[in-house]
């Protein structure tokens, strides 16, 4: 990910905050009361540290408030980098610190969100710290509530050759998910031909025509009412062409165009679709973003009325110019950015922190509206027309092909640590790996709504742990979305 300098980074946050920040205080309606007593600030526009007293010790800081106050959010701004695990305690009525929060790095801009809490006194704990004294330079404290838009996207990744079996679907797990994109058996040739990929499942050979209408029949029955289902469309060469991504969109795209559209409609319509995605990733230049773009176009237009159309790109496609232009964006309902696999961005080698993979992307995609707007034929990219990776995985640090299943580990992750430093691969001990846990998902999915993101995107569906276990990140972005209604 393209970093910014930090002039530009205060810049923009001057620009952004003060443009958010509504100039007077509202109260806020009933329904927004917490047992029975009234909030009577909501949102920006009441920092609740400014009313409040700091004391500093080694080991932490205590916030002391003038009086009762209510409140579930907690920024921390760190000068440097050497926090390794901090908490957060509130002081209740007989006046015992309660344990409400804990997470790894601050790494400069850290969202802490939790359940709302009454109190006089909270205390940051910190506890891990690396090569020397840390200094939290700045502290917020925030009620943030009724930031929720309707239209707020949660979408699942489905690999079909997962949830071929009834047994690997959780009705409970669609509560949170308003998208579902099924993916990894439908592709397509360089001559625009669609064809499905047979799999081993249990050690069985299956059509992948037959994986994939089974799974689509498993999911239609545990979503939610009002839940779209869409496809991707994929042009890997799983066929013994030879050819290479780029070639297979390139050609399909252009010199088979015709034929593509015409197969691709007749796959949406054949199966009662509400879309088609694609999920190219790479192109390497503007034109070959345009090409892609033209072909969405045409796809959206012939489709029938209310159709979707999504791509998901990684996330450095964002900050190269005229790639996100005005007119390219109207090709597509929006973009599944791929927040993950991003060590080489993070000074841990951590692939998808709260920092790197969500702050700073956000923070990116305002440089970037800011820097050239609408004064350069209206080059910008509207947060609301994407989605922020989430994911339901691990990578080590060292960036081998290794992608560990959070559902494997989190009984020992528990809901608040994203490093595991005992995980094995093929009977040899693997670098540190990085997860979201429960934690994280929730403080990533409460800043994309607060900050005005059209939505989420998860790869992939199958890598939760059940819903009840208490450890589930599917739970976890359900609960977020509802504190903030």
């Amino acid at each position: 990910m393209k970093k910014i300098s930090l002039v530009l980074v205060v810049i923009i946050l001057a620009v952004s905050v003060g443009l958010g920040i509504a100039l007077v205080q509202k109260e806020l309606d009933a329904q927004n009361s917490k047992d029975g007593k009234e909030i009577p600030f909501t949102n920006y526009e009441v920092d609740y540290f400014d009313e409040a007293t700091r004391v500093d010790s080694k080991n932490g800081i205590r916030i002391n408030f003038n009086e009762e106050t209510t409140f579930n959010t907690v920024v921390l701004k760190e000068s440097g980098d050497v926090i390794r695990e901090f908490s957060l305690f509130y002081t209740d009525k007989e006046g015992n610190d309660r344990f409400i929060y804990k997470q790894d790095l601050v790494e400069g801009y850290r969202y802490c969100s939790f359940p709302t809490i009454s109190t006089t006194s909270l205390y940051v704990e910190i506890k891990g710290v690396e090569g020397e004294a840390w200094n939290i330079n700045d502290i917020e404290i925030y009620y943030m509530g009724d930031t929720y838009d309707k239209d707020f996207r949660v979408t699942a990744y489905v690999v079909s050759q997962y949830t071929y079996k009834k047994s690997s679907v959780e009705r409970e797990h669609f509560k949170a998910i308003t998208h579902v994109n099924l993916i990894s058996t439908v592709f397509f040739t360089q001559e625009g031909d669609i064809y499905f990929l047979d799999s081993y499942i249990d050690g069985v050979l299956i059509d992948g025509k037959t994986i994939f209408e089974t799974s689509l029949a498993n999911i239609k029955e545990v979503i939610e009412p009002n839940t779209t289902i869409v496809a991707t469309l994929l042009g890997q060469d799983k066929n013994g062409s030879g050819l290479g991504q780029r070639e297979i969109h390139n050609t399909a795209f252009t010199t088979y165009k015709d034929n593509f559209i015409k197969n691709a409609l007749e796959f949406k319509e054949k199966y009662n679709l509400d879309g088609l995605s694609f999920d190219y990733e790479y192109p390497e230049t503007m034109e070959e973003y345009a090409v892609m773009f033209e072909a969405c176009r045409t796809l959206k237009e012939q489709m029938s009325p209310g159709s979707l159309m999504t791509v998901a790109l990684g996330t450095w496609s964002i900050y190269k110019p005229l790639i996100f232009d005005k007119t390219l964006m109207e090709c597509v309902d929006w973009v599944e950015s791929m927040n993950y696999d991003e060590m080489r961005e993070d000074p841990h080698n951590y692939h998808s922190t709260f920092s790197t993979s969500c702050y700073d992307f956000i923070e990116d995609i305002r440089l970037v509206n800011n820097s050239f707007g609408e004064k350069a034929e209206g080059i910008y990219t509207d947060l609301k027309d994407v989605n922020l990776g989430l994911p339901f995985y691990s990578r080590p640090t060292d960036g081998r092909g290794y992608w560990g299943n959070y559902v494997d580990v989190a009984e020992s992750l528990g809901k608040y640590t994203n490093v595991k430093f005992d995980e094995y691969y093929q009977g040899q001990l693997l670098p540190p790996t990085y997860y979201n846990s429960y934690q994280m998902i929730y403080d990533k999915v409460c800043y994309c709504i607060d900050q005005g993101m059209g939505g989420v995107m998860v790869w992939h569906y199958s890598c939760d742990a059940p819903w009840d276990s208490g450890l589930s990140l599917w739970r976890a972005i359900y609960e977020a979305v509802e504190s903030r209604k």
